[in-house]
């Protein structure tokens, strides 16, 4: 792979792949971390603006130049970061980076298609909180986070969402759309030079700002994690919706985001998982169990959720603190798990990468989190390395303290937020 830093800031990363197809990927290091609570949703609403238009391109017109030519597009947010991405046959290559270029540097964030759009998503934040999970997990990032990047949640609150003006999200994509805060990947059939050479003529912004004069909310505040609590919510649900959440490293520390990945799939992935096995189909507490832990940036969480009877919730709860507990003393992880773990994440790796833009999502992922390929490259192997004594370790130090946990059950919505329970460490 090829990777290239322009005159004016911007990192390209090309990948030659003989397969008559090319995406192109553009990432923004910004999102809901990078937020002020007022300002709250607008790297998400922003991403469905760019599509809007330029002063090349008219309402409408670059899904048009994309489709007209069978390609497909789409685009994300999340809290660490943005981005873009376009596949096309190769020959087109040109025509979709001119639009895609066009879009990152000229996006004319039109004040009637922003009013229009705010609707969109007020449409869509009231259809997340209709999601058992989605709302569950916004309200866990909040109660885990008591200050931080990770507070916010991405798609913005109602208040937020309604009070953001058009001229304050103008203002944030000038900041923080700047070339030395992207990476554009070049993923296909293209020859890696001639491609570069397109890419430095297409991207003809400016050097970047100073950064002090971009928006002073580029950098989040430090994590404070919030006391473990115990909280139940009631909306008009069907079964309980259970939410554990534990305080866990970003990729800064990359031996122990890397053990607890293997711990969160012997942990909760699977029917051979020891929260499936045992909570699901021994004591058949859970009707469903899974277990993740996100890779941030910054200070991150690992969280436990399954699904359960109002009369068994507390049982189950105890029993996961129990096997977390078995993991990091009289049950360290055995050889036939170990082996599970570290096959499931190379299979991960090796699957996600297969096409274009698995591999463009890939790269873009972690160079964003990390200003390198480095964790990526060696992801492999760095799993493979880890044993079964740094899992058993990394649990103890990070999921053996009291939890914050909430749970959602069916009941009245007017008993949404009762006071918090303060558990002791």
């Amino acid at each position: 792979m090829k990777l290239n830093r322009l005159q004016n800031g911007l990192t390209v990363a090309i990948k030659r792949v003989p397969n008559k197809v090319v995406t192109l990927d553009a990432w923004v290091n910004v999102g809901s971390a990078n937020e002020t609570p007022d300002l709250n949703g607008v790297s998400h609403f922003l991403e469905h603006m760019m599509f809007k238009g330029t002063p090349t391109y008219g309402v409408g017109d670059l899904d048009k130049t994309i489709m007209n030519v069978g390609g497909v597009w789409n685009a994300g947010t999340s809290k660490d970061f943005t981005h873009y991405y376009v596949t096309v046959a190769a020959p087109f290559f040109q025509k979709a980076l001119d639009a895609i270029s066009d879009m990152m540097q000229h996006a004319l964030i039109d004040a009637d298609e922003f009013a229009r759009e705010k609707n969109v998503i007020l449409e869509e934040y009231r259809r997340k909180q209709d999601s058992p999970w989605g709302m569950l997990f916004d309200e866990l990032y909040m109660a885990t986070f008591a200050e931080g990047p990770y507070r916010n949640s991405v798609l913005g609150s109602f208040e937020s969402i309604s009070n953001l003006q058009r001229d304050d999200m103008a203002a944030y994509y000038r900041a923080h759309y700047q070339p030395n805060n992207m990476l554009f990947c070049v993923i296909g059939d293209v020859d890696p030079d001639e491609a570069l050479k397109a890419v430095d003529t297409a991207f003809n912004s400016p050097p970047p700002l100073d950064p002090a004069r971009l928006h002073p909310a580029h950098q989040p505040s430090p994590t404070v994690y919030g006391s473990p609590t115990s909280r139940t919510i009631q909306r008009d649900v069907f079964e309980t919706y259970v939410a554990m959440a534990f305080p866990a490293p970003g990729i800064h520390q990359p031996a122990d985001v890397l053990a607890l990945d293997i711990a969160s799939i012997i942990l909760g992935s699977g029917r051979s998982s020891r929260m499936n096995r045992i909570l699901h189909e021994e004591q058949r507490v859970a009707n469903s169990v899974s277990a993740g832990s996100p890779t941030h940036r910054s200070e991150s969480m690992f969280y436990v959720a399954m699904t359960t009877e109002a009369a068994d919730t507390e049982k189950a709860t105890t029993l996961a603190g129990e096997i977390l507990n078995g993991m990091a003393s009289t049950a360290p992880p055995t050889e036939a798990e170990m082996a599970k773990a570290r096959r499931n994440l190379r299979n991960d790796i090796q699957f996600g990468t297969e096409t274009n833009t698995g591999q463009s999502s890939m790269i873009g992922y972690y160079y964003t989190l990390t200003g390198s390929t480095d964790f990526l490259d060696q992801y492999i192997e760095r799993v493979d390395s880890i044993t079964a004594d740094q899992v058993a370790d990394v649990v103890q130090r990070h999921l053996t303290v009291a939890p914050v946990t909430l749970i959602l059950q069916p009941g009245s919505t007017s008993n949404a937020t009762p006071t918090p329970q303060t558990l002791e460490n």
